[in-house]
């Protein structure tokens, strides 16, 4: 009786007899509805004025369908959204998109426009930049773009957990990146040359990354890391983690260009060995650990873009703008149960509480 009352109790799914149990992960991601998801971002609000709007995105929450219908394809990521997207004739008929609810943020904000100037992709966590000023969207830009970026200063800082630890603990690397489109999605390729055709015409996207280990399990072979980076578009960290043969935890499109040949993981040749995206296959102590065994449940991408910074740096510098965003609860619960931790000068240790702003409870509860 002991026995089986002592099992019971230390196993969570056969404790809660009385309540459904639910698993954390699947509650990573909040919006079940289309509906939802207004209410979804404007809960998570950092920051707001009459001039900028923060907000802290959830994993998985599509920020736009990068694959709709359009009359003039746009491949180049630095051009801007909403006057290209007029100008452009696109047409986003995906409801479950940020893009998409553009009409009810605005009224939700009293706003007339509504410029990104940062937007987290689809799959990550991590900042929302908007704002209804063209001239600061354009000096934010501005500023990102043709100043850091051109320059190869990092000013975006993300955070992941990966399932392997990295091969180098430290690294910085210049990436070249172009995209194809398979089955109705856009999947990214690491390239090592590239012409100054493809380059000008955003066939091919370049940026630099740097990444340093923050903690690792030597025995479950996973790892925090950190990355600082001059791009947050077509799955740069993804690729990236690649090179050190460490994908990141939830990479369900990537992970799988890794393989392990006579036990030493190597980067495989995506398109000659024709590797596609298939659910990420964790190893069973990992499993065990996240309480994920014999579950059908899809880890969310543990990759959150935490800080947005353009110090004073150069000159005829058109933006300084800081911004930040802790982690949600989710990712803090997978590094405690992987035990891993942020370093305690970080500051990162204490996850992310929804903040509602009264002026959009009105909007929220329509």
């Amino acid at each position: 009786m002991n026995i089986l009352y002592r099992f019971v109790s230390h196993c969570p799914r056969l404790g809660q007899s009385n309540q459904r149990y639910v698993h954390y992960l699947s509650q990573a991601n909040p919006v079940r509805q289309s509906k939802d998801l207004v209410s979804c971002i404007l809960n998570n609000t950092i920051h707001h004025d009459e001039q900028i709007l923060v907000c802290n995105k959830p994993p998985g929450v599509m920020v736009l369908d990068e694959t709709w219908d359009r009359k003039a394809e746009i491949t180049n990521p630095e051009q801007d959204d909403e006057e290209t997207k007029i100008k452009s004739s696109l047409s986003n008929t995906n409801p479950c998109t940020i893009q998409y609810h553009m009409p009810q943020f605005r009224s939700a904000l009293k706003w007339s426009h509504f410029f990104p100037c940062l937007r987290t992709p689809n799959e990550p966590s991590g900042l929302l930049v908007y704002t209804q000023n063209s001239q600061l969207h354009e000096d934010i830009k501005s500023t990102a773009m043709r100043s850091f970026r051109k320059l190869k200063e990092p000013y975006l800082t993300f955070y992941g957990i990966t399932t392997a630890i990295p091969r180098k603990l430290e690294d910085s690397q210049h990436v070249m990146i172009e995209r194809h489109i398979h089955n109705g999605q856009y999947l990214s390729y690491e390239v090592f040359e590239a012409t100054s055709n493809a380059l000008k015409e955003g066939r091919v996207y370049t940026g630099t990354i740097e990444h340093r280990t923050l903690s690792t399990n030597d025995e479950l072979k996973v790892a925090l890391v950190e990355f600082k980076t001059t791009t947050c578009t077509w799955d740069f960290v993804e690729i990236y983690c690649l090179r050190q043969c460490a994908p990141l935890l939830g990479d369900n499109k990537y992970w799988n260009r890794v393989k392990f040949v006579a036990g030493v993981p190597m980067y495989i040749n995506p398109i000659k060995h024709e590797i596609y995206p298939t659910k990420q296959q964790l190893n069973k102590h990992v499993r065990l650990a996240l309480d994920v065994y014999g579950q059908q449940i899809t880890c969310p991408l543990h990759l959150h873009l935490a800080d947005f910074n353009l110090p004073k740096k150069f000159r005829r510098q058109r933006a300084i703008v800081h911004y930040h965003a802790q982690p949600f609860p989710y990712f803090h619960e997978t590094l405690e149960r992987l035990k891993l931790k942020f370093p305690d000068d970080l500051d990162m240790n204490k996850p992310f509480e929804q903040q509602i702003d009264e002026e959009f409870e009105d909007a929220i509860n329509r």
